[in-house]
């Protein structure tokens, strides 16, 4: 038996008795190809040995692993020569890394096994990272996914890759892109969606109408700058009503495939939606705050006045930039850094409204976000397996022999793969909270939603099998799997506190408690250096799994 905070543990059983110990107390809260980067030939940062650290390895791990999808050595040592806010400009100033392009040199572009690969590869090598980590927490708000929805995989990477070329652009550019994907109008009813005919039983579809104001720009309540519902009698006012939906819905007729002829046919995925007037509501109509749309306009210029109307709606500052500290940063932002994520939303110091830069920066170098819990008692978040599993791959160098990210069915193995939510509702909602002391405190943890006894079985074996079998050097290991290099690990793992202390490091930012510390180096102290598998191998592999799965790494603080 060994103990962690007092609570006593079998070796055999050490496993999962650190995560299940802890886990609910562990929180108290068109680029062209020939512009795309290869994430196999991705650029090596230049070494600069004489250049004195600026930045902390602590410090740089703990920003990483909310700007990128998990720190890695190399960029750790980047990033300590510099400063965070040269790090960003240099990430800003990138190409970027486009999914379509890459999927397009395998065999099949629409195969879903393919484009699986190519998002690992993407998440796990491409240089822009800032670029594909935003775009990540884009898709969790501009849903589109290919659970029952019969969408091409080749249309779901030409929608990727627009929350990829938009990241760092200006939100109202986001809107628009989305909004004409035929991706998004497949999924959510804007494509072949035609003016009411009561002969003929047809009537505006109001689902994209309804989830444009809802999900992606305004809610459902009016909101102060700091997020916090605006009342009236005390009680919430509505952003909008029933009838802004419909009269959206009939702004949002006559849209078809960008290579249609005529209104239903057309099969190019690629391209934007195309207005077919004689489908299109002529007829004025009043939407969101009273709005006119006059009549006789045209599709695109009704289309106009929809978005620029949602764009300017007061909401959309504090409502967008919530959710994009929640996907990067913490699951209960203070009010006040809402207020100022909003006030960069509005303003990026040059009268530009929804620049996705200055709103990108504001959201990660806000001093609640740099200073977690000192700043923030209740900060924090529970990570996304699929960022479990990015991290691991970055910080232990995971690829197969030929550079490739074979990872096909990540939502059978670990609960989540990317574009494949159940519902436009994502994974997981932003006010969800479980039943507990969460919510008993009025905190949300909407990452907990994933959380179930099968969920998390199936997570802790395959995590397990992915460390303890999927490692290079590993007899019979397939060569074509995502293999984990666990040599360095090996080298530290003749000292267990060198061992540990590094991957601290490389994992938490160096957040492990020291009593969680000394035991785990009691531990790996017990394991044989020098046995059947190898130098230090036994040793890496258990202290490797030990930290992953443990509260202290699986909440992001």
């Amino acid at each position: 038996m060994i103990s962690i905070n007092g609570r006593q543990f079998a070796v055999k059983t050490l496993r999962l008795g650190l995560l299940l110990s802890g886990l609910f107390a562990g929180i108290a809260q068109a680029v062209t190809p020939a512009e795309c980067f290869d994430p196999l030939a991705a650029p090596i940062y230049p070494t600069t040995p004489d250049v004195p650290s600026v930045t902390t390895q602590a410090v740089a791990v703990r920003f990483l692993n909310m700007a990128t999808f998990g720190a890695g050595p190399r960029d750790v040592n980047h990033l300590t020569k510099m400063t965070l806010q040269a790090w960003i400009d240099e990430q800003l100033a990138m190409k970027a890394s486009c999914h379509l392009a890459s999927l397009n040199e395998t065999q099949d572009n629409n195969q879903r096994e393919n484009r699986m690969e190519v998002w690992f590869r993407h998440a796990v090598s491409a240089p822009d990272q800032l670029r594909q980590r935003v775009a990540f927490a884009l898709s969790e708000v501009f849903v589109v996914s290919d659970v029952g929805s019969g969408i091409a995989t080749n249309a779901l990477a030409v929608y990727y890759d627009v929350l990829v070329r938009n990241s760092f652009g200006n939100f109202r550019d986001i809107l628009e892109q989305v909004t004409l994907s035929p991706a998004m109008g497949h999924y959510l009813s804007v494509l072949h969606n035609q003016k009411a005919d009561r002969k003929l039983g047809i009537r505006a579809d109001e689902n994209y109408a309804r989830e444009v104001m809802q999900l992606f720009t305004i809610g459902l309540v009016q909101l102060d700058t700091d997020g916090t519902p605006l009342l009236q009698a005390n009680s919430t006012i509505p952003t909008y009503s029933q009838t802004d939906v419909e009269n959206s819905a009939r702004v949002l007729t006559g849209w078809g495939l960008g290579d249609s002829v005529s209104f239903f046919d057309g099969s190019d995925w690629r391209i934007n939606m195309k207005p077919f007037e004689n489908y299109h509501d002529h007829n004025p109509k009043t939407i969101l705050n009273n709005t006119p749309v006059p009549g006789q306009g045209k599709a695109p210029a009704d289309l106009k006045i929809l978005l620029d109307t949602l764009f300017n709606h007061p909401n959309v500052g504090p409502f967008i930039g919530r959710r994009l500290i929640q996907r990067l940063v913490t699951s209960n932002p203070s009010p006040a850094y809402i207020q100022r994520v909003t006030e960069a939303f509005n303003d990026n110091g040059s009268g530009v409204r929804g620049d996705m830069k200055a709103v990108i920066t504001a959201v990660l170098l806000d001093p609640e976000a740099l200073g977690g819990t000192k700043s923030n008692a209740n900060f924090g978040k529970l990570r996304e397996p699929l960022l479990v599993l990015t991290h691991l791959w970055r910080a232990l160098d995971g690829k197969a022999v030929d550079g490739l990210l074979r990872y096909y069915y990540p939502e059978s193995t670990i609960g989540q793969a990317a574009l494949s939510a159940g519902s436009v509702f994502n994974f997981f909602r932003p006010d969800f909270a479980p039943s507990g002391a969460i919510n008993d405190k009025g905190l949300f943890a909407p990452e907990f939603q994933l959380i179930n006894d099968a969920n998390n079985t199936r997570f802790y074996n395959e995590l397990f099998s992915l460390i303890q079998w999927h490692y290079k050097g590993k007899p019979y290991a397939d060569p074509f799997s995502v293999l984990i290099n666990i040599s360095n690990l090996n080298k530290r793992a003749k000292v267990p506190v060198d061992l540990v202390n590094y991957l601290d490091l490389m994992f938490t930012g160096s957040k492990l408690p020291d009593d969680v510390k000394t035991v785990l180096m009691g531990y790996i102290r017990s394991l044989d250096y020098k046995n059947s598998a190898g130098n230090g191998v036994t040793r890496s592999l258990e202290a490797l799994y030990l930290i992953m799965s443990s509260p202290h790494y699986l909440i992001q603080r």
